[in-house]
């Protein structure tokens, strides 16, 4: 469950970054493997001062030197030293300035490691919105002292000559300090934070399954996928978006996807086929009797027809 920007984009245009985009620049890894990452860069990365970004990941960036301004979750925010930014999985990030100089670390896991070592209790929701609107806390020996030594401790481990249990150890340490972070972040949301993001659960897990809906080029149509990146069950998202909306959640993705779909056949030059392709059909057969179910017309028809022209 969690929360995507309120910018005004095209929010269908925002790519996903996860752990395999990293590989593609290694000369600014420090660490990856199929569960976590270590990078020393986020601009060599990612030009976030070019194009807006959704994590396909949970990242803490570490700021070490100097100091960024960076603009998430459509907010803008100011990480400096001996501060962290926390931000989960469908985080949006764009605008970066930096200052002349400055140093970071990131350390990043996969959203399958991380459903394989925690569980999602309502401290966990609390704490995952509360992060939407606070993503900034600070790390030193101050004022968050095992953070702190975690994160010196992960960074050693990285540094350090490999060795046959180093996979083994860097997973158990990254583990250990997500859930000592999730444990610290739940002992500062405050009560009446806590309260408002309980009684109104329902409500927000639609709008970020609407948001994230909206956010999809059309080529997603099933509810587990959905389901998976908002971290519930088919089930459960099915019933929460029955009782807020009086839809079931396929309806409203195909919904959407109908939207996406018009548009290419309107106003763009592909043809039939190639827009299947785009869209994820088996086969144009299968794509036009899933238009003609929705439009009461063939994709051909209906791209030469006056209709929404």
């Amino acid at each position: 469950m969690y929360a995507k920007t309120k910018t005004t984009m095209k929010t269908k245009d925002i790519p996903l970054i996860g752990l395999e985009h990293f590989t593609k620049h290694p000369e600014h890894v420090t660490y990856i493997d199929e569960n976590i990452a270590v990078i020393d860069s986020l601009t060599e990365i990612i030009n976030l001062n070019e194009e807006t970004i959704s994590l396909n990941c949970f990242m803490i960036v570490f700021c070490q030197e100097g100091n960024i301004t960076i603009n998430i979750n459509g907010k803008t925010h100011l990480l400096q030293k001996d501060y962290c930014a926390i931000l989960p999985p469908s985080t949006i990030l764009r605008k970066v300035v930096l200052s002349q100089s400055y140093n970071v670390k990131i350390a990043a896991a996969s959203q399958k490691f991380l459903n394989e070592i925690y569980t999602s209790t309502k401290e966990t929701w609390d704490i995952i919105h509360y992060l939407y609107n606070n993503p900034i806390l600070p790390i030193n020996p101050k004022e968050s002292y095992k953070m702190y030594l975690y994160k010196e401790l992960l960074m050693t481990l990285i540094q350090e000559k490999p060795h046959v249990y180093s996979k083994q150890t860097r997973r158990h340490h990254f583990a250990g300090m997500f859930c000592e972070m999730m444990a610290a972040l739940n002992k500062t949301i405050p009560n009446n934070k806590r309260l408002d993001l309980n009684r109104n659960r329902n409500s927000i897990i639609t709008r970020d399954f609407i948001q994230l809906v909206n956010a999809d080029d059309g080529s997603h149509r099933s509810v587990s996928y959905y389901a998976n990146r908002l971290c519930y069950s088919a089930k459960y998202l099915s019933c929460v978006i029955k009782r807020t909306t009086g839809k079931n959640p396929l309806q409203i993705i195909n919904e959407h996807t109908i939207k996406e779909i018009k548009f290419k056949l309107k106003h763009s030059d592909m043809s039939i086929k190639e827009i299947a392709d785009f869209f994820n059909f088996p086969n144009p057969s299968f794509f036009g009797k899933f238009v003609k179910e929705h439009i009461g017309m063939t994709p051909l028809q209906y791209k030469t027809s006056e209709e929404d022209k």
